[in-house]
């Protein structure tokens, strides 16, 4: 983590020694001086990453003074550049942009505060000599020096093979849950007929929500109940959130008419639903008596056998909940069943064996059985063991290095979880403690995390490859360590998102503490940031009166780098005068505030890179936001409808700029935005005539409203964009898509479009034919496009695609799979079809299909017959369909239960 940071500083030092060379008159050789003191302290610590964490305190005293000296060096220089920045605001001429006096001021200045640092430097770097410390990193006493070679994984084929490892031996306890909920009517008594609060008890990390996820899924719990709600509490408890999920999986209610409604409305709603139907509402990770206490109010005490399944870390809440039922307490994993989930995760498959060489056995086994067999625990092992050589050697070393230190309760875990940090190659490290910033159980989407993570500094340039694309294989190079987990989300949508279990952000927030990295208070109440803190995240309403109270000291504020709010209401007056002494961010995220404007001088933060106000009330930008020359990402609300000229002005550093029905103004110059990636979702207007051509580097475009007028120009402008990769194109009203946009132009006048994710939305007269179709195309979306010819013959033949969701898109009644088709299709959604009658799937099309959902085809008659042959499905949801169809899905009775029996998750709504 230390030569990260200490990685920084140095690329700053000498950017400011190439770039601001005629103001370093005075203090160039100082500059340079210290520029190459931490290139020594940055090589020798690279060396040693991995090496410092064992318990050398000495080593971890030197590491965190290296540091120190690292933050306040590149303090020091962005102050200098903040300081003559606003210099040259406030006195620039045509002939004369800084005063003599104020430049000797400034440097004067500069030079006391670089020759502190640099004799503080010279003096931790003689300490590592005078205590001993530089024999630590060519040691092994602890635990051996990672070097790990970054794996470029191929992103678009394997985005949705990814697959979280299921937790082993708990079918037995499936058993018992079910014989817990369900009471045949014949032996049930009245005490039985109550609604009984059966709660899974247990520490973090045992899979508890695991066990009732597969408790839902089983056939008999969704045959007895009439309607099911599975619900994630957490941590932080929203009340309003809870009762849109039960709204949404029991009701099926729409977002629309849930934010129609007022909470008490809401929940009123709810119970008037509930009231007479048999229902199964799942709580999962209740952590108070207070979040149960909320929720049981919109659960009506029926006398029909209706149950609530809860889990816990906490049997007080648990018995709280219902004093008559027993709690459920589950136990860790015998040896059996940690070895069969260990030899999962962390034995690479050859040929059809997957079990562990025999000569590693006994060395697995006994890392395995210092896990106590925590699931969680044996899963972020085995993507520790699974990134090593399967060697005695590197075996053995895991092994030796592991300090278990096993205590009661969730400290267990800590030791795995930290080694698994410890192991993680530099650059991966901060990338992980950033993910501290976010609340629990939150979902989070790669283009979300990506801009910040490339905003701080931590994505390494490699190759000819885009920063993004390299922070992409940073993500899946976390999710095969275990440290994070690919998100399995309902809602239908391409691509993939994440989420990180809540005992490893225990740790990535803990960690981030110690290592002065970021800080998130826990409570209002805590006092000043301490130690000059970088990074402050604040999640939750809860946070809004830190910043209210302004709990924060002047000299954290002048150091802090990144603000981040999620979630939290706040005035803007506050807002304003929290940020108003924070010369030097880089990254502030207001998302969630509802502030509604910016300081007018925000211009004067030069460097920031990254500037989000998603969800907040602001309508206008200043003009000073033109200023911001280092701003890469650029994410607005949704009460922005308009970008002022100067937008054109941000420079070659502006790299995504995100907005839902947005509107430019002005007219772009010759060399506009030429780095800008991401570009969604505007109007097409007369800025595209001269400005959409010019920005070759996008890769994802978002056009709204397209008229027919423009259709030509913008055909003509998108064949000049060779790295596009993702479109959403929306016609307007009465205009038409033209179908050249999935074809492969034939013209030597245009390039070849060939986007690999398209979605369009709007009226298309017919598809190409099939031999000219875009066979890079990975996932489509088609809505309103009101085909009359079927669109599966002619896109079953495009070999890649993976991701196909047909929304209104076809206007007749019959659909056919032709044999062979869709080879690598994984997931199918057709929804609002409504004059599909009849579908058919012939012989060994869709091999590969894994999710498909049915939403709103009310004339569907029945499932394909074939269906039953595609043995790759693992889920199948059916929402909005006729009871007759629904009818015929009933277990072990309905006539086409035999085609979906063998999918492990039916959902049906």
């Amino acid at each position: 983590m230390a030569e990260s940071i200490v990685s920084f500083a140095v690329a700053k030092l000498g950017d400011l020694i190439a770039q601001e060379i005629v103001f370093l008159q005075e203090v160039g050789d100082q500059l340079r001086s210290l520029h190459h003191k931490l290139q020594w302290m940055q090589a020798f610590l690279k060396d040693a990453d991995g090496s410092i964490k064992g318990g050398n305190e000495r080593a971890k005293l030197w590491v965190n003074q290296v540091r120190d000296a690292a933050y306040d060096a590149k303090d020091i220089i962005d102050t200098y550049i903040y300081k003559i920045h606003q210099q040259r605001r406030r006195s620039c001429t045509l002939t004369n942009c800084i005063t003599s006096t104020s430049q000797l001021t400034i440097l004067h200045e500069l030079g006391n505060q670089i020759a502190k640092v640099k004799r503080r430097a010279e003096e931790i770097s003689a300490n590592r000599s005078k205590y001993g410390i530089e024999s630590f990193a060519g040691t092994s006493s602890n635990i051996s020096i990672v070097t790990t070679t970054t794996m470029s994984f191929n992103r678009k084929q394997n985005q949705l093979d990814v697959e979280e490892a299921d937790v082993v031996g708990f079918d037995k306890h499936v058993k018992t849950l079910v014989k817990l909920l369900i009471i045949p009517e014949d032996q049930a008594g009245p005490h039985d007929q109550r609604l009984a609060v059966i709660s899974i008890v247990g520490m973090g990390g045992l899979g508890k929500s695991t066990l009732a996820k597969k408790v839902c899924s089983n056939p008999d719990v969704k045959r007895h109940f009439t309607c099911q709600a599975l619900v994630y509490v957490s941590q932080v408890f929203r009340t309003r959130e809870i009762l849109e999920r039960i709204a949404k999986c029991a009701m099926a209610m729409s977002e629309e008419k849930m934010k129609a409604l007022s909470q008490d409305k809401l929940k009123e709603k709810i119970c008037e639903y509930l009231k007479g139907r048999r229902y199964l509402v799942v709580l999962d990770d209740v952590w108070t008596r207070d979040a149960w206490d909320r929720i049981k109010d919109v659960l009506p005490e029926e006398t029909n056998g209706s149950r609530v399944l809860l889990t816990t870390r906490n049997a007080d809440v648990g018995e709280h909940a219902d004093r008559q039922s027993p709690l459920f307490k589950l136990q860790n994993l015998g040896e059996d069943e940690s070895w069969d989930l260990f030899c999962k995760k962390a034995i690479h498959p050859t040929n059809s064996m997957d079990k562990c060489p025999s000569h590693l056995e006994s060395i697995g086994k006994e890392m395995v059985a210092k896990c106590g067999g925590l699931p969680l625990a044996i899963v972020v092992l085995g993507g520790l063991v699974w990134r090593k050589e399967q060697t005695v050697v590197e075996w053995l070393k895991i092994l030796k290095s592991l300090k278990w230190q096993l205590r009661e309760g969730e400290d267990q875990i800590s030791p795995i979880l930290e080694l698994s940090y410890h192991h993680l190659p530099y650059y991966l490290k901060p990338c992980f403690l950033y993910f501290a910033i976010y609340p629990e159980d939150i979902i989070i989407d790669p283009s979300s995390i990506i801009p910040l993570w490339i905003a701080e500094g931590f994505v390494q340039a490699r190759d000819d490859e885009t920063l993004e694309e390299v922070a992409e294989d940073y993500l899946q190079e976390l999710v095969h360590r275990s440290m994070i987990q690919v998100a399995r989300e309902e809602n239908i949508f391409p691509g993939e998102s994440y989420q990180i279990h809540d005992l490893i952000l225990d740790l990535s927030i803990f960690l981030a503490k110690v290592e002065n990295f970021l800080h998130v208070p826990k409570n209002s109440g805590e006092e000043n940031i301490l130690r000059k803190t970088r990074r402050l995240a604040l999640n939750g309403n809860k946070m809004s009166s830190y910043i209210a109270a302004g709990k924060y000291s002047t000299n954290s504020s002048l150091s802090l780098h990144t603000v981040t709010c999620m979630d939290m209401k706040v005035r803007t007056s506050e807002m304003v005068r929290f940020l108003h002494d924070m010369k030097l961010l880089r990254v502030l995220n207001l998302q969630g505030t509802g502030i509604k404007k910016l300081p007018s001088d925000i211009g004067k933060l030069i460097h920031l890179r990254y500037l989000g106000l998603v969800e907040t009330e602001i309508k206008t930008l200043p003009s000073s936001i033109a200023e911001l020359t280092n701003l890469q990402t650029l994410m607005l609300g949704t009460s922005i409808f308009a970008l002022p000229h100067g937008i054109w002005k941000m420079g070659n550093n502006l790299r995504h700029l995100k907005r839902f029905i947005i509107s430019i103004m002005g007219t772009p110059s010759v060399e506009s935005l030429p780095n800008l990636q991401t570009l969604s979702y505007v109007k097409v207007g007369p800025w595209l005539l001269n400005g959409l051509g010019k920005m070759t580097s996008l890769r994802t475009l978002g056009l709204l409203k397209v008229i027919d007028t423009y259709v030509e120009p913008l055909l003509d402008c998108l064949g000049k964009l060779d790295n596009l990769n993702d479109l959403f194109w929306w016609a307007a009203d009465g205009s038409i898509i033209p179908s050249s946009i999935l074809s492969t132009p034939q013209s030597h006048h245009r390039r070849h479009l060939q986007p690999q994710e398209v979605c369009l939305d709007g009226r298309i007269e017919r598809l190409p034919e099939s031999n000219l179709m875009n066979f890079c195309i990975t996932r489509l979306t088609l809505r309103d496009s009101r085909l009359e010819e079927d669109p599966l013959v002619t896109l079953g033949k495009l070999g890649n695609l993976q991701f196909l969701r047909l929304y209104d898109a076809f206007v007749g009644e019959e659909m056919i799979c032709l044999e062979r088709g869709f080879p690598q299709l994984k997931q199918l959604v057709l929804e609002n079809l409504d004059s599909l009658k009849r579908w058919n799937i012939e012989d060994q099309a869709m091999p590969k299909l894994r999710h498909l959902s049915l939403h709103g085809c009310y004339k569907l008659v029945m499932l394909p017959d074939d269906l039953e042959r595609i043995t790759s499905l693992q889920e199948f949801t059916v929402e909005r369909m006729p009871d007759s169809f629904n009818q015929r899905l009933r277990v072990d009775e309905g006539e086409d239960w035999g085609k979906i029996r063998h999918i492990p998750f039916v959902t049906i709504r």
